[in-house]
């Protein structure tokens, strides 16, 4: 994200209805320090100011909010009208009609110019569906715990999978690398954890130990 320019708060936002519900007014405020301070383009998309390019996924990140609860915040802000969301297949855009009952202003620095590259253009490739969307974003810069929490909601989010089958799963793709930046399953260049899953499931076996019968699950997929 491009962190330039500012945005000007009411102190009237104190009284605001959603003001003491953490999630909403987190993500909310979020939603204002990313919308574009002019119009711009991206990827032929028209980007207006008080608008923005994002996904729930990178929003789930960028928080540290759950995307269930991402979904619930932007639901709840879409229903009074303080936010509009537009939901493609390849993107969500972000609007707010009543921008201007909180923001007193919106302004770039002094150091970038009109055709500065808005916030929204390293949203690129963006599929809401892709399980695998984690793995694209800049690890530098985005908590790991959030990613390995917003992961572990994704696989266990496959109920018909045995929670044995789950924890094992997400113990093993969620181990770091020596640094600490990576899960195993961001080093992928595909990743779908449902297929994953099943293969996963699939290469149980059972050993005899004691003459009980117990699962052995293979690491090398």
């Amino acid at each position: 994200m491009i962190n330039k320019g500012f945005i000007m708060l009411h102190r009237e936002l104190i009284d605001w209805e959603w003001y003491t519900d953490v999630n909403v007014c987190k993500l909310f405020v979020h939603c204002l320090l990313r919308v574009n301070y002019s119009k711009k383009k991206w990827q032929g998309i028209v980007v207006n100011k008080g608008e923005f390019i994002t996904s729930y996924d990178k929003l789930a990140v960028e928080t540290g909010l759950t995307v269930s609860k991402v979904r619930t915040a932007l639901s709840k802000l879409e229903g009074t009208n303080y936010l509009k969301v537009e939901t493609t297949t390849a993107y969500t855009k972000i609007s707010f009609p009543k921008l201007n009952d909180f923001v007193v202003e919106v302004r770039q620095s002094q150091n970038d110019t009109p055709n500065d590259i808005p916030n929204s253009n390293e949203v690129t490739n963006i599929s809401q569906s892709n399980d695998n969307h984690l793995a694209t974003t800049n690890t530098n810069n985005n908590l790991i715990k959030n990613r390995k929490k917003i992961f572990r909601d994704k696989v266990f989010s496959h109920s018909t999978f045995d929670n044995i089958i789950l924890e094992s799963f997400f113990d093993y793709w969620s181990e770091l690398n020596t640094d600490k930046t990576k899960m195993r399953f961001e080093t992928e260049r595909f990743f779908e954890i449902e297929k994953r899953l099943k293969k996963w499931a699939a290469n149980e076996r059972p050993k005899m130990i004691s003459t009980k019968v117990k699962p052995e699950l293979l690491t090398n997929r």
